[in-house]
């Protein structure tokens, strides 16, 4: 009997050698996989991460004309096409003189080179502005005769005039400014939305003079400003329901003449006759996607003073 257990138990301990043995095999290549694995996996090194995106503004595009033509703005566009155009002392550096036929084109059917990129022309911003103001310095020689001088255009490509453009009508008045501004805007409910503002602004041409167009969604207001002072004040447009501005078949925009004047036409009209570029000097064009107080427009009147 003693001898049957001794034999069992010798079995049994055999047995649990040989399981320990198996066990500690299975470890051991277990370990040995491991070690492998992580002796096999490359080192995280320091991967350059995306920058960080812009952060977002309110001021869409900035021009300083600083002897370029370029956009220090969100939008950071860059001109396509500048015809005529030299850079002279300005209210704050330099300033874009526009000479005959002159003006600044962005085309939004070709690529604008970004820092580092390419992107397509955001039209995002620029077509769905919704409340905007459009400022700017400007030294024009008067009397304005022999033409009517553009100023400054988003395009239609449809229509002869532009979403928005803004020109100085023909005026034999010495230094008087008959300023024209003129909106296309998809965004009402019927029609193309057109509305024609105009205003005659003694003592404007002949020096630097401040101009500001400035349109609220929420009130279906425009005011224009001159050296901060309002010379359309509080204009309600659509009857009060104009809302928010969307321009539609945008395809440009132009500084210094009308959207028919470029080359090649940036609309389905080629050059008139009458239409002339400016006469005169550009400084500190800015667009902004909202309604800028008459504060904020004396603010940069002030500024410059």
């Amino acid at each position: 009997m003693v001898i049957v257990l001794t034999l069992k138990t010798k079995i049994i301990m055999l047995l649990n050698n040989i399981k320990t043995k198996n066990a500690l095999v299975i470890l051991a290549m277990g370990l040995s996989i491991v070690g492998c694995q992580k002796l096999d996996r490359p080192e995280l090194g320091d991967f350059p991460l995306d920058p960080d995106p812009p952060p977002y503004t309110d001021l869409k595009t900035e021009f300083k004309f600083e002897e370029s033509a370029d956009d220090n703005g969100e939008n950071q566009l860059v001109a396509t096409e500048v015809k005529n155009v030299t850079y002279v002392d300005g209210v704050d550096g330099k300033a874009a003189k526009f000479g005959d036929g002159g003006y600044i084109l962005y085309k939004a059917d070709n690529e604008v080179v970004y820092p580092n990129e390419f992107k397509a022309f955001p039209d995002d911003t620029l077509s769905n502005l919704g409340s905007f103001t459009l400022a700017f310095w400007m030294n024009g020689v008067g009397p304005v005769v022999g033409g009517a001088q553009g100023l400054f255009a988003i395009s239609n490509s449809a229509e002869f005039w532009g979403n928005l453009e803004l020109f100085l009508e023909n005026n034999d008045a010495g230094n008087e400014a008959f300023l024209k501004v003129h909106m296309f805007n998809a965004g009402v409910a019927s029609g193309n939305g057109e509305e024609w503002n105009e205003v005659k602004i003694p003592g404007a041409l002949g020096k630097w003079t401040h101009i500001a167009v400035v349109y609220d969604e929420k009130t279906s207001k425009l005011n224009v400003y001159s050296d901060g002072v309002a010379v359309i004040a509080d204009k309600v447009l659509g009857g009060g329901s104009y809302g928010q501005v969307k321009f539609n078949n945008f395809n440009g925009m132009v500084v210094g003449t009308y959207q028919f004047q470029t080359t090649p036409t940036l609309t389905n009209h080629g050059p008139e006759s009458w239409a002339k570029s400016f006469n005169g000097a550009m400084d500190q064009l800015r667009i902004y996607d909202r309604a800028l107080s008459q504060s904020e427009i004396q603010a940069f009147v002030d500024g410059m003073n």
